[in-house]
């Protein structure tokens, strides 16, 4: 279990220094450092609502998402505790956890500790998509698709609810 706490702590730690280092270097919201131009870029965005910029322009948003990040850190902080650690078939929940734990915190902390209370953003993928995202982010994006594919293809197997 050590570790994985760990895990989620270095996870933390890269979501807020990442942030740390994008407040400042970029002097105007909105700046933007072509990595591989046109393709990636470090973009400077404060983001009051949730992944990929959900809900920003709902009045209650800053309340709403400090709410239902501390309860998700609470469900899946008690998820978490609840693992059998020892057991090599809880591999992938367990990732699925710790990334979601480690997100959610990212944001947490965004949302309670910045000036105006909005979450950092900073990489952007302009050939591809509008969103800017990011470290905590991807953390619960992948987090979400592991542990869907864990609940749905390797529990049943796990726990011998499989029909093949």
């Amino acid at each position: 279990m050590l570790f994985w706490i760990f895990l989620i702590l270095g996870l933390v730690a890269i979501d807020q220094l990442t942030k740390l280092w994008v407040v400042a270097t970029f002097e105007y919201v909105g700046d933007s450092i072509p990595i591989i131009d046109g393709f990636f870029h470090f973009t400077y965005v404060r983001n009051p609502g949730a992944v990929f910029g959900i809900g920003a322009n709902v009045g209650f948003a800053l309340y709403f998402f400090i709410a239902v990040f501390i309860v998700a850190i609470g469900i899946f902080g008690y998820m978490f505790i609840k693992i059998d650690f020892k057991s090599r078939k809880h591999f992938y929940y367990i990732v699925s956890l710790s990334l979601l734990i480690a997100g959610s915190i990212g944001n947490t902390i965004d949302r309670i500790f910045q000036v105006d209370h909005k979450v950092v953003d900073f990489l952007a993928f302009p050939a591809i998509w509008d969103p800017v995202f990011n470290v905590a982010d991807m953390c619960l994006t992948v987090g979400i698709i592991v542990f869907v594919i864990d609940q749905l293809f390797i529990e049943p197997k796990r726990s011998g609810k499989s029909e093949t």
